[in-house]
């Protein structure tokens, strides 16, 4: 909650501004729910929608979701089918919304600073494994991933990732 308040205030608004394009009688969560869910479920380092769910529902939590978003009430938390329905429709734009106004407010407020590389330069981090893959080793500097359990993936399977 001091992240929040400190650093991003008004995130609160960003994400119930969020363009919701799902049938509006289907809807039982607002979109600051769903994505402040998604959220905190990075945040807490969880690696399955299915473990989110069952993690989250949990009255503390929900508890604690309700105050960071300013509501008075909340019952439950959405399924991890619900929030993957509503990101299926949303448009990218309104995501690259949301994490520009993030990464304007840590920028502005300095907060990245020291994290420069020779104090001049950032640096961007970009996973490029899986963006080209061959059936066969083409140079020697390829990697390679192997399959162990062979009964179940076919040979053919064997990625060589190159650089």
């Amino acid at each position: 909650m001091k992240i929040k308040k400190h650093f991003f205030k008004d995130i609160n608004s960003k994400l119930r501004n969020v363009k919701d394009r799902r049938h509006q009688s289907y809807i039982e969560y607002g979109t600051d729910i769903l994505l402040f869910t998604m959220i905190m479920k990075n945040v807490a380092g969880i690696e399955s929608m299915n473990k989110m769910t069952s993690n989250f529902n949990k009255d503390e939590c929900i508890e604690n979701i309700a105050k960071a978003l300013g509501y008075d009430c909340l019952e439950e938390l959405p399924h991890h089918d619900t929030i993957i329905n509503f990101l299926k429709t949303l448009e990218p734009k309104e995501l690259e919304n949301i994490i520009s106004y993030m990464i304007n407010t840590l920028f502005r407020k300095q907060s990245l600073e020291h994290y420069r590389l020779l104090n001049k330069y950032w640096t961007i981090a970009i996973d490029g494994t899986g963006v080209f893959t061959f059936d066969e080793k083409h140079c020697e500097h390829c990697l390679k991933k192997e399959y162990r359990n062979k009964e179940k993936i076919p040979m053919s399977s064997n990625l060589f990732i190159g650089r």
